[in-house]
């Protein structure tokens, strides 16, 4: 399902910000959202990312030319072939940055991760042949929830973050992956990433 609304009035030369990622379920979103919830009234940060944009990024491509992305749905098709369906379940949050002051707040991901991770070292292979390159930091699957720590607010100051994070959720935490998706960055936007294609395993 291609619901990319304005590539074929783009002119060739242009660029859009695109990224490879799976796409979280709205059951999943919306036990995430109201942990976030509980979550923004005792920490304060910069940025909290709109539910609806919860994704765990495979790999991000930057700005790329709107006439290489016919060449690009064709490498991430190939990336496909041989993948079945796996099951991913939430795990616990993290941080990346300093554990007081960190850039970024993110719940992680358990369950058949060795496919998850195979699928990325796929997907970073077949893209590597139109130039675009791997990070080089090794891949951490997360769901990015807020970025930018500003502090805590009153009455959280001693808990330090960890401890007013919510446990658990008691709901269905676990979802079945059986596609990926190329994403467009929309900057303004709420949602702010839009599916450009959506590659099924065969």
């Amino acid at each position: 399902m291609n619901n990319y609304s304005h590539s074929h009035t783009d002119l060739p030369s242009r660029r859009e910000r695109l990224f490879i990622a799976l796409r979280v379920p709205a059951h999943i979103q919306n036990s995430l959202r109201i942990s976030a919830e509980q979550v923004q009234g005792k920490l304060d940060f910069r940025k909290w990312a709109d539910y609806r944009d919860y994704h765990i990024t495979l790999q991000f491509l930057g700005d790329t030319l709107v006439s290489d992305i016919g060449h690009l749905r064709k490498a991430l098709r190939l990336a496909t072939v041989g993948f079945r369906p796996f099951e991913l379940q939430l795990s616990g949050w993290g941080t990346f940055g300093l554990e007081e002051a960190p850039k970024v707040l993110w719940k992680g991901v358990k369950g058949e991760v060795d496919q998850l991770h195979l699928l990325q070292k796929q997907i970073v292979g077949a893209t590597a042949s139109l130039g675009f390159e791997a990070e080089l930091r090794p891949y951490s699957p997360h769901i990015t929830i807020a970025r930018k720590f500003l502090g805590q607010n009153p009455g959280n100051e001693d808990k330090g973050i960890f401890g007013v994070l919510p446990g658990q959720f008691l709901g269905v935490n676990s979802w079945m992956v059986q596609d990926f998706v190329l994403y467009v960055t929309q900057p303004g936007q709420a949602p702010m990433y839009e599916v450009v294609d959506t590659f099924s395993f065969s």
